[in-house]
């Protein structure tokens, strides 16, 4: 185990633990509807705006999303693709793998 691997975990899971952030992930994942009002980034055609993101979801702030969205990505779980004014998320596979694979090595 590197050292304050267990830190790392511990704060993975906690980005993960909240149920706001876990249908955001959904949301990402699933990517770019047709129903979306938000212009297509060209660069990631399946990435989705906070826009899309606060009218799917319904029931939260823009403040109380935006804060969700950086807790996510401060641990990797999302990135920003930026096209001019507008931000764009997508979901970043890989940081599921590995985080399933660290939490493999303390429980597996």
């Amino acid at each position: 185990m590197r050292p304050n691997e267990d830190i790392e975990v511990a704060k993975a899971a906690k980005a993960l633990s909240d149920p706001i952030r876990l249908r955001i992930l959904t949301l990402l994942r699933i990517g770019r509807e047709e129903t979306y009002e938000s212009p297509v980034c060209s660069a990631a055609p399946s990435a989705v705006c906070p826009a899309d993101l606060l009218h799917k979801l319904g029931d939260i702030s823009s403040s109380k999303l935006s804060y969700h969205l950086k807790e996510l990505k401060e641990e990797g779980f999302i990135r920003e693709c930026r096209e001019g004014k507008r931000i764009y998320y997508l979901p970043v596979p890989e940081r599921f793998d590995r985080f399933v694979q660290e939490l493999g090595r303390f429980y597996g």
